[in-house]
């Protein structure tokens, strides 16, 4: 019992830290035109996302219907048929983000009710909860991926994007928000450059409190995605703060704190 525990404690942090590329993952066709169709993702974000006074979105799981269900299991089922890597990098990378988030869902209407997605089983059968991250979840060109493998094994090393972080959903009120819209070619520079702005911009991102820095883990966890070393963040992250944190980012040296919320990102919550 001690080994597992052990492992349940590291296999996170682990996780987090490949940044290889998975073999057979590379490259994208400059010249492909072919343009995803995410019009399925759009109607269950419109249909069941919502968000607060302060720009936090949350996901209503208790409304989704079987049918519903079906239907977001269609729309991987389409995902699953495209070659990713046919595509061009923009409607790649939109592919992915896609992906990502719909199985993400997918994954907390399988086991819902569920407080939080850490509470779901990992491949030890389920008898220790270690989140879903390492589940082979979804085929896709005849290679079975699981979350990790998209997010750390794909996505991070080929397109070296640190917005990521602030794009792929993890459902925890943490995260940073699912987005309201599916990522598409044309948009994705725009929607990963608000999701950074919004994020860094609310209290569960960065806020400075009786002095002291206080910032969402995920600057921790994947530090060298954003700045070498510690002492470099406060003035990274000031470049997209609005005026008043950016002044308290500005030359700030003192101890940063990290935290992070694991629970549900379920409608009806807030912070």
């Amino acid at each position: 019992m001690r080994r597992l525990l052990l492992l349940w404690c590291f296999c996170l942090p682990l996780a987090q830290a490949q940044t290889d590329l998975l073999a057979g993952w590379d490259g994208a066709d400059s010249q492909n035109t072919q343009v995803v169709d995410h019009a399925h993702w759009q109607i269950f974000l419109d249909t069941f996302l919502d968000t607060d006074d302060f720009g936090q979105t949350y996901f209503d799981y208790a409304r989704v219907s079987r049918d519903q269900i079906a239907q977001l299991g269609a729309y991987l089922t389409e995902l699953q048929a495209i070659d990713p890597l046919k595509l061009n990098q923009p409607e790649q990378m939109a592919y992915w983000i896609n992906l990502y988030n719909a199985l993400t869902v997918s994954v907390i209407l399988g086991d819902y009710p569920v407080k939080s997605i850490r509470n779901i089983g990992g491949p030890l059968g389920g008898l220790i909860p270690t989140g879903p991250w390492t589940n082979k979840l979804i085929r896709i060109n005849g290679q079975m991926l699981s979350l990790d493998n998209i997010e750390h094994g794909i996505f991070r090393p080929k397109f070296n994007d640190h917005r990521v972080h602030f794009a792929f959903n993890c459902a925890a009120k943490g995260c940073p928000n699912l987005a309201d819209q599916a990522f598409t070619g044309v948009n994705l520079e725009t929607l990963l450059s608000t999701a950074q702005l919004a994020f860094i911009n609310h209290q569960r991102g960065v806020r400075v409190q009786d002095g002291t820095l206080i910032v969402s883990k995920i600057f921790d966890w994947y530090r060298e995605d954003f700045v070498s070393e510690e002492e470099h963040l406060a003035l990274f992250l000031a470049q997209f703060a609005e005026p008043k944190l950016r002044a308290q980012l500005k030359g700030y040296q003192g101890r940063i704190r990290y935290e992070y919320d694991w629970s549900l990102n379920e409608a009806g919550h807030s912070l």
